[in-house]
């Protein structure tokens, strides 16, 4: 008797342990993967300019800012008529009104 109740054990445990590894079991039973999201790349653009007795200011990304805000992580340096420049990651970079004029013989 003790000897079946063994043999019996031994068979229930090499089942689970089978199943554990069958190569048939849906995917999701699989253990999931973490992967790290790709740094993404952010861009700017600059939509309206306005300048007047209050000072300057503009729409870049869709938000209206003046000179010390903050847009998409970037700061604003400096507002011209017809620029905007920023600092982001430590680099400037100059928006222009003038860049996203599309003109009749494009």
């Amino acid at each position: 008797m003790i000897k079946h109740i063994a043999v019996t054990v031994v068979l229930i445990s090499s089942l689970s342990v089978a199943a554990s590894q069958d190569p048939m079991r849906p995917p999701q039973f699989a253990p999931v993967e973490q992967r790290k999201a790709a740094p993404t790349k952010t861009s700017f653009a600059v939509q309206q300019i306005k300048t007047g007795a209050t000072g300057t200011s503009a729409i870049v990304n869709g938000k209206l800012v003046k000179e010390g805000d903050t847009v998409s992580g970037a700061r604003v340096v400096r507002i011209t008529s017809d620029k905007v420049v920023l600092k982001y990651r430590q680099k400037l970079k100059t928006l222009s009104l003038l860049s996203n004029t599309k003109h009749s013989g494009e």
